[in-house]
């Protein structure tokens, strides 16, 4: 018996001790940013958007953002930081709604009083999600909260444990690990694009065509003020001094089509045109729209499908509204809904599949 309960005991204690060594080594490495910047000898890797996001912008050194769905994921902050004079950083989620991109943005900005510019897009697809929807369910929710009791799917998860050795190694199976956020989940390197490549993720023939357009309804127009008021103009309702650049992802022709097979062409541009009209009213909102550069939107060598487009673009769109190009105001927006109602709604779509 006493044998049993000593063994019982040295099993115990020694359980013990690997927990807290382990845990207490992830803590030190933080892979994941969750309690500190990272460490100057250390080799981090930044590659999971929602595990790490959270901790960049908490206690990363940074006065910029740029931030959105996939759309944002080939941005090179690099790039913005020449042309503003800012030390950027990107935290894109793929598939994120308006409120998982703002809840980030807030987190930001309750850490960081230095922040004075954000760059982020607003998808179309998501133009009729209500305030609270998340796109995305599968959440490291132990990450984003305040609660330190349930950071032990943290400090003794198996697979962080993994990422904070190769960390404190300084290489990763890919060689040697570097923070860039140039690199950081930047795909656009990875795929071929143009007519051949986009075709593979349209199939037109499937969609059974509506002849009559669809209007919003007012129960829609009420979601849609919802969204923006909670998730994208109260931040800058809140903090005047910080300068954000919004601007409405350019999605393909061939997502035009889409809508228009659908019926839901209509419905779009009157939902944007609404958005144009609820962010225009606040002096630190540039909005920006690229729907009427019509050489891009047509040009499928820019896609790799009917809506991401290449890294060329991003860096482009970086360049437009450093130059304050297709910035829409009060002054130009009804002629810019008028133009692109004329060009969408009568473009001839058959043609792009002849």
């Amino acid at each position: 018996m006493r044998a049993s309960k000593k063994w019982v005991i040295s099993f115990l204690v020694l359980f013990v001790t690997i927990l807290v060594l382990t845990g207490g080594f992830i803590a030190l490495i933080d892979p994941y940013f969750h309690y500190h910047k990272p460490l100057s000898w250390a080799g981090y890797f930044l590659d999971n958007e929602r595990y790490q996001n959270n901790g960049i912008v908490k206690h990363f050194d940074y006065d910029a953002i740029i931030t959105g769905s996939s759309m944002t994921e080939c941005f090179r902050p690099s790039e913005l930081d020449a042309l503003f004079g800012v030390n950027a950083i990107k935290v894109p989620f793929a598939g994120g709604s308006y409120k998982e991109v703002n809840d980030n943005l807030a987190v930001a900005v309750r850490y960081n009083p230095d922040i004075k510019m954000i760059v982020r897009c607003l998808d179309g697809n998501r133009f009729f999600n209500s305030k609270d929807d998340l796109d995305y369910s599968d959440y490291p929710t132990y990450l984003y909260d305040d609660n330190p009791w349930n950071d032990v799917g943290y400090l003794f998860n198996v697979n962080v444990l993994f990422d904070a050795l190769q960390s404190a190694a300084g290489y990763s199976s890919a060689g040697r690990r570097t923070l860039s956020f140039d690199d950081y989940c930047n795909w656009s390197s990875n795929y071929s694009y143009g007519k051949e490549e986009v075709d593979k993720h349209y199939n037109r023939d499937s969609i059974v065509r509506v002849e009559e357009m669809l209007p919003i309804t007012e129960e829609e127009y009420a979601r849609i003020r919802e969204n923006i008021e909670q998730n994208v103009t109260r931040l800058a309702d809140e903090n005047p001094d910080i300068e954000f650049y919004i601007y409405f992802s350019p999605y393909s022709i061939y997502y035009m089509d889409y809508w228009y097979q659908l019926g839901e062409l209509q419905r779009q541009l009157e939902a944007e045109r609404y958005i144009i009209e609820l962010l225009l009213p606040y002096e630190n909102i540039h909005l920006f729209s690229f729907y009427t550069e019509y050489d891009t939107i047509c040009d499928l060598n820019n896609y790799k499908d009917v809506a991401h487009h290449r890294g060329e673009l991003n860096s482009q769109i970086l360049k437009w509204m450093h130059e304050g190009k297709n910035q829409l105001t009060y002054e130009n927006y009804e002629e810019y809904c008028r133009e692109v109602w004329d060009f969408y709604m009568n473009y001839d779509y058959d043609s792009l599949f002849e």
